[in-house]
């Protein structure tokens, strides 16, 4: 089993613009770590990914992550495979599920699967409006911290980013910041 590379992005810390007491509060932080966790042990294979990934004009996203289907690094890799895989963003929010929404809607211009994670109370909840999220072509999973399981309750298939320079620019941000060379065995 291949270790992911997993790196924080480095990019605006959205939390520096609330008061102390807020932005002292680890709980969404930790819910994230959590699912990234769980994630990454039912996802076998070389990925990259991390958190509080920007592209500009599109929003931070919690998480982003790419599963890379080759084994080994060459230029004709990065150049050619890299735009070719899946990039999936998430979106996780601990109440909040309608904000969770318009935020991953934003993310669906660069991502080519735009994700929104809540706690399983929070899902069902968000579960009567799941034709909004099918509509929207936004998945909804449900994540139960206590277990560490993952319900995914809808995932859109089929999906490519809604913006194409978005997209290529986000891929151009995750390539600047990873060296995949180091990715080879």
């Amino acid at each position: 089993m291949t270790t992911p590379l997993r790196f924080n992005f480095g990019g605006a810390k959205p939390r520096r613009n609330l008061p102390y007491m807020s932005s002292s509060k680890r709980g969404e932080a930790n819910f994230v770590g959590a699912f990234e966790r769980a994630y990454l042990a039912q996802n076998k294979g070389l990925h990259i990914g991390g958190r509080e990934f920007e592209v500009p004009g599109f929003g931070i996203a919690d998480l982003v992550w790419i599963n890379l289907r080759y084994d080994t690094c060459t230029i004709e890799n990065i150049l050619t495979k890299l735009p070719n895989q899946r990039l999936r963003a998430f979106e996780m929010k601990l109440r909040d599920w309608r904000q969770a929404l318009q935020q991953a809607y934003r993310y669906s211009y660069f991502a080519d699967q735009s994700i929104v994670v809540i706690p399983l109370d929070v899902a069902q909840q968000a579960k009567a409006f799941l034709k909004l999220f099918r509509d929207l072509r936004i998945g909804l999973w449900a994540f139960d911290m206590s277990s560490n399981s993952i319900s995914r309750i809808h995932t859109p298939r089929g999906m490519r980013a809604r913006n194409t320079a978005a997209r290529t620019l986000a891929f151009d941000l995750i390539s600047r910041k990873v060296n995949l060379c180091k990715l080879e065995k």
